[in-house]
């Protein structure tokens, strides 16, 4: 089940005005302009920069993951990502609330993840944002597209080009437009099991 969208901001007036407090929203051009100048047109060996700059920026990154320069996060402060975790050059990261990236999940080139919307039961189509979870594990592939509010359980593979409107389950493999499940992914020394719905310590926690 896709988790349920909220508001950003339930005094937004309409979908021209801003949903984001004043401060967040002048954090998020100083960002773009960071991004721009000092990052997107680096070579891939100094991605440990952009993970640099993206801590000072507030995202909440563990262990060794890789994230390409040319990678674009649109918050880093909404942004969580776990060790060995692979964000591939020209992916976009549409973050307007928290998107939370475990550990060794790869994301291939030009993948597109945007957990914001409209509601479109509101003339004013004010924003609504869902959190994305993407669990350990889990390959998304190029030009794929993740939608708001998902989940995307353990070692879940969504095809290249997909368009994926709803929950994975574990060991799913997704394709097509809207995605359907196709078969069920086998690892070698891969614990099976109904992993997705284990509790662990992840979380996203405001800053």
């Amino acid at each position: 089940m896709v988790s349920e969208l909220y508001r950003k901001n339930k005094n937004q007036r309409d979908a021209y005005s801003s949903p984001w407090p004043k401060k967040e929203a002048i954090m998020i051009r100083i960002w773009e302009v960071v991004w721009t100048l000092f990052v997107r047109w680096l070579p891939k060996p100094f991605y440990r920069w952009h993970i640099f700059l993206l801590k000072l920026f507030g995202a909440h990154i563990s262990g060794h993951p890789f994230i390409a320069p040319t990678a674009r996060i649109y918050a880093p402060w909404l942004l969580t990502v776990g060790d060995r975790s692979c964000i591939a050059t020209r992916s976009e990261i549409y973050n307007l609330g928290p998107v939370i990236i475990k550990e060794r999940v790869t994301i291939a080139q030009y993948a597109y993840i945007c957990n914001g919307s409209h509601d479109l039961s509101d003339n004013k189509l004010p924003l609504v944002v869902g959190d994305v979870v993407i669990d350990n594990d889990v390959f998304i592939g190029a030009r794929a597209i993740i939608l708001p509010g998902l989940h995307l359980c353990r070692y879940s593979v969504v095809g290249a080009g997909a368009v994926l409107t709803k929950n994975t389950t574990d060991f799913g493999i997704y394709a097509g437009n809207p995605a359907r499940f196709i078969k069920e992914r086998n690892i070698y020394g891969a614990t099976y099991g109904n992993l997705c719905s284990e509790k662990d310590s992840w979380s996203y926690v405001k800053i």
